[in-house]
Formats: structure tokens, sequence, C-alpha cells
């Protein structure tokens, strides 16, 4: 059994999250599978790599190796 990496986990349970929950589009959406753009500076590893894409709030589209965590938040 192949073991998924700590991004690939943080993918999945971020699809968990959306198949199980009723979350608006306009607050988390997945958008597919990019590469991970030289332009960005946080992970020099990954560019040129093919990261899962989510849109946050309406406005930030993020590669799911940049999201910290995927924990609930108390409001």
């Amino acid at each position: 059994m192949q073991v998924p990496s700590e991004i690939e986990l943080k993918h999945l349970q971020l699809q968990a999250l959306l198949r199980d929950n009723n979350i608006p589009d306009n607050e988390l959406s997945y958008i597919g599978v990019r590469e991970y753009p030289e332009t960005f500076k946080a992970h020099p590893e990954y560019h040129g790599t093919l990261q899962h894409w989510y849109l946050i709030a309406g406005e930030h589209e993020v590669p799911v190796c940049d999201i910290g965590s995927v924990d609930a938040v108390d409001e």
C-alpha cells in the first residue's frame, strides 16, 4: 500500500470537507490540477509540479501545498 504524501492527504481532506458539508462555492471550491508557477516564492521545491488548486472566498486561487491546515474553526 502506498501512503499518500502530506499534500495529497490535505487534498483528500478538502475533498471530504466539500463532499460532506454544505459549503457554498463562493467560500471554497475545487478548481482542478495546475502547474505550480515559478512566480510563487513560498515553495520553490514545487516549481513546475502539478498541484490541486482551490478557490477560497471566491477570489483567492491557492494550490493545496500553500494551504496551512484543514482544521475546524469556532466562530
